[in-house]
């Protein structure tokens, strides 16, 4: 009887095994054991299950196949697996507080077993979570974000707590459709390991940087993992990289075939996990902090962006002049080289704006200085290109130099006097690692006295090398040597109990300890916040110096960095892979409210070659921030090295680019002021066009412009997508009469192909050798008419380099209105900037499509026009038409019946 006995009670623990751990589907499980040596005795530890994946036995999900390649989890969380249960609900000004708590801990060391949940409802369309230790203060981002202390009165989105166990349902209200369900896996809450899940409206997910992949994550049969830890590593597929934005946007496909879209974002700055898988769902694991989530529920995309910039803060205004076409190399080695490039463009006639050097024009590697043998005569050239109308910037890194003889170096021994450099864990010791010039101390730009320090050392250098703008490097931050020059210590925060799939597999692989103390926090807190606070200070001294409008170009970034900083996506090569990822990672950074960006055009490393590089500055013309940038040891790739073709199909391109400043400044303006994107993907401006989805080879400047480049090589066509629009060929006019689906474009080496768009009304000015010179040139319309014969625009015009124009209104703001296919409307809303006239000397009217009898400016009779009855395109000419001098002005047209 008692061998019965024990056969029985094992049969039902066998059976309640069973029964907890059934899942109809292998897409249904949450990992357990995420780390990479998973095995069974490992898995049951954790009381958790394991089973191999259904597909692997019996195929029984043969749909599922592909899921081998990203490891569906042997081991996976029990039905019954212990988690919280809710304990109150009390009501409060801003919504709800909730207290949970569970009985059981579970397998990671210091479980928090009683947790305080916030249920924030701060607006009609932005929901805010917070889970945070009810007892002891935890670490939260130092990220200023809005404080909600009223609930809004109304709401889209409706919430429900379950009980036991504790979980939150978050829904649309007009549709029913689930923006949040934590049901799906058990929340788990430890000390350095914090986990929990949501499944997802559809399985195509947006965003999530920064990772080189393509725009769109399509779960449908696939599982992602992606890391978040901010890295210094040339831009390769499935790895963390310079910067951390763990925001996503996620598509809703209602059943009236309309699309609705949600976000969502977790402020949390520490090392981090997410991965996604096609039930679909998504989890978040973290090793430190708080849940602190944000939930936007748009509907559209533009409100989703609109939502998430309320809180990280819109984009900077760049200075004008950072519009243009920038030139650097790592490697001119000398003056006399860089003189030559100089040259080689100004004989080519190619417009040209910036220059650039990087490392090799220091002294020794030493920030702050110039090599003066190599370099000689640096500051005069500097202030030759300033008065010939361009502008200079130089490269600094963080690393600052320890160990230079006494009374040599300020920037080290004023940050010494200063106390702003990181220390060893609990010590006043500095923490060293080594860059550049050896072995450095690296600041800690949370300390209150870090700006005053950067803003001193700037303007000493300043005082030298007038230098325009900032670009910040290595500050993720970087390090030649794994944790310090002594290695790291042996406590939980250098060897904490859980760590992400970071590259290296530490923490601390080629930067500082995490252990390091900054005077915020722990640098296992705020690493992946490096660059955010070095940019905000470099902002804060560039503004000290040079009382104008800031320019810093970081690598390293943080949900938020785009009020203080451009963005370049750091070492690439010169591949045309390399080139179609640059696009994706272009269109998130705009989604992530770093609106300037663009990457090294021809590609930093590799050599580049003839087509390569034509292409790139074909496409290059049309990212937000445009420069081309190669590596030590690489032959020059600055357009004047070329050949004469390869020069007449870039600086075409570039002309292009010059022509449409007034357009790409208007559209930083809106961005800076209505949380705009300057670059979007196709599916922003056609949602309920499925075809849009997934292209990441073509892309829209605005609402307007349609850029399709060719990225394969020794090809001359493409197959692009025109949306179902009217679209004319820019800058011809000709109309494209195949529209709403994929078509072969002509793409020779001479040529990029761009569209422009119905219904818009393009500024546009005659291109100058560069911006400055350019500014007092003519301006000239470019009219698109939609199918009903109208079309708007806009224009913000100022002096480009003012820190407050925007608020105190010194700038100029015109709207431009086409009616009925015949009239031409100028408003000129603001007009406080009256430096020059603003002369209009051509307009372009496209889609004109019966013959123009007759032209009246302002009601006066004007015979200067030509119309082109084939092409439908009508041209008035030599206007001189000063756009300030009246409140409403208007250019009409007369046709024949």
């Amino acid at each position: 009887m008692a061998h019965l006995s024990f056969i029985l009670i094992f049969f039902l623990i066998y059976y309640s095994y069973c029964q907890q751990c059934d899942q109809s589907s292998d897409i249904a499980r949450f990992d357990c054991y995420p780390e990479n040596d998973a095995t069974q005795e490992k898995c049951l530890a954790r009381n958790c299950c394991w089973r191999q994946p259904f597909e692997n036995r019996n195929q029984r999900e043969k749909h599922f196949s592909a899921f081998h390649d990203i490891n569906v989890p042997y081991c996976y969380y029990p039905k019954d697996f212990p988690t919280y249960k809710l304990q109150t609900n009390e009501q409060t000004e801003f919504g709800q507080r909730l207290r949970i708590n569970k009985s059981e801990t579970t397998y990671m060391p210091h479980d928090i077993t009683d947790l305080t949940v916030d249920l924030i409802y701060e607006t009609e369309h932005r929901f805010r979570i917070r889970i945070y230790d009810t007892i002891y203060k935890r670490y939260e981002v130092p990220l200023e974000v809005p404080v909600i202390t009223k609930k809004a009165n109304q709401t889209d989105y409706d919430v429900k707590i379950n009980s036991n166990p504790f979980s939150l349902l978050i829904t649309r209200k007009s549709t029913g459709v689930t923006l949040f369900d934590s049901s799906v896996s058990p929340l788990i809450f430890a000390d350095q390991f914090i986990k929990f899940s949501t499944r997802l409206s559809s399985p195509y997910v947006y965003g999530l940087g920064e990772h080189r992949q393509a725009l769109l994550i399509d779960l449908t049969e696939k599982w992602k993992k992606l890391t978040f830890w901010s890295r210094d590593f040339p831009p390769v597929e499935n790895t963390n990289l310079y910067g951390v934005h763990p925001f996503h946007i996620n598509p809703e496909f209602n059943r009236d075939n309309s699309t609705n879209f949600h976000g969502q974002f977790f402020l949390n700055s520490n090392a981090m996990d997410i991965d996604l898988q096609p039930l679909p769902a998504l989890t978040y694991t973290t090793i430190g902090g708080i849940i602190d989530l944000y939930i936007f529920t748009g509907p559209t995309i533009q409100n989703v962006i609109e939502q998430y910039w309320d809180i990280i803060g819109k984009p900077i205004m760049p200075p004008f002049w950072s519009l243009g076409f920038h030139l650097c190399r790592y490697g001119y080695n000398s003056i006399e080289n860089m003189l030559a490039t100089v040259k080689r463009m100004d004989d080519a006639n190619f417009p040209y704006d910036v220059q650039w050097t990087d490392i090799d024009a220091m002294s020794s590697y030493l920030d702050f200085t110039y090599d003066e043998k190599n370099f000689h005569g640096l500051p005069d050239f500097v202030r030759n290109l300033q008065a010939n109308g361009k502008h200079y910037v130089n490269i600094i890194d963080p690393g600052i130099s320890s160990v230079q003889s006494p009374g040599s170096y300020l920037p080290y021994e004023e940050g010494l006097r200063k106390n702003i450099f990181m220390k060893k864990f609990n010590s006043t010791e500095l923490i060293l690692g080594k860059v550049w010039p050896g072995i450095t101390a690296f600041p800690d730009f949370t300390n209150p006295n870090a700006t005053d320090w950067w803003t001193n050392i700037s303007s000493i250098f300043h005082d030298i090398v007038p230098f325009d703008g900032m670009w910040i490097d290595m500050n993720e931050p970087s390090s030649f040597i794994d944790g310090s020059s002594d290695g790291c210590t042996m406590n939980n925060l250098d060897n904490p109990p859980f760590i992400p799939n970071v590259l290296g597999g530490s923490l601390s692989s080629k930067t500082l300890c995490p252990s390091a103390q900054q005077y915020l926090s722990q640098h296992y807190n705020l690493h992946s916040m490096f660059g955010y606070f070095e940019a905000k200070v470099s902002n804060a001294a560039l503004k000290t110096i040079r009382k104008k409008r800031p320019f810093v170009l970081s690598r390293s970034s943080f949900a938020g960095s785009g009020k203080f900083t451009a963005h370049w996506t750091g070492d690439n090569r010169a591949t045309f892979d390399d080139m179609y990822f640059s696009i994706p990672a272009i269109l998130n950074f705009n989604m992530f409210g770093i609106t300037h960006v663009g990457a090294d055009i021809c590609g930093f490393g590799l050599e580049t070659t003839e087509e390569l590089c034509t292409r790139w500055m074909q496409l290059g013309a049309f990212y937000p921030f445009m420069r081309n940038h190669n590596d030590l040891g690489q032959k020059d790739q600055d357009p004047g090295s070329f050949s004469y073709a390869a020069q007449q199909s870039m600086k075409q391109a570039l002309l292009m680019r010059y022509s449409l400043v007034p357009f790409w400044y208007t559209r930083h303006y809106e961005a800076a002021m209505l949380s705009r994107t300057i670059i979007q993907p196709l599916f922003f401006e056609y949602p309920n066009d499925r075809n849009t989805y997934n292209i990441d080879q073509q892309f829209l400047i605005g609402r307007a412009l349609l850029v399709s480049p060719n990225l394969k090589t020794e090809t001359t066509s493409i197959n692009a997508y025109i949306p179902s629009d009217v679209w004319y060929e820019f800058p011809s006019g000709i109309r494209v009469e195949k529209v709403g689906t994929f078509i072969n474009l002509d793409a020779p080496l001479s040529k990029i192909n761009v569209h422009v768009r119905g219904g818009f009304i393009i500024p546009m000015q005659i291109p100058g050798d560069n911006l400055i010179i350019g500014r007092g040139n003519p301006f000239t319309l470019l009219v698109v008419q939609s199918q009903w014969g109208n079309a708007n625009g806009n224009l913000f015009w100022d002096d480009g380099d003012s820190i407050d124009s925007i608020e105190t209104k010194t700038y100029n703001y015109l709207e431009f209105s086409l009616m009925n296919g015949t009239t031409l409307r100028i408003d000129a809303l603001v007009t406080n900037y009256q430096d020059r006239p603003m002369r209009l000397e051509l307009v372009k009217i496209l889609g004109v499509n019966k013959t123009v009898t007759n032209v009246n400016i302002n009601g006066k009779s004007y015979t200067n026009f030509l119309y082109n009855i084939f092409d439908q395109i009508l041209l008035i000419y030599g206007l001189e038409l000063d756009m300030l001098t009246q409140s409403i002005q208007t250019i009409q047209w007369t046709m024949t019946n």
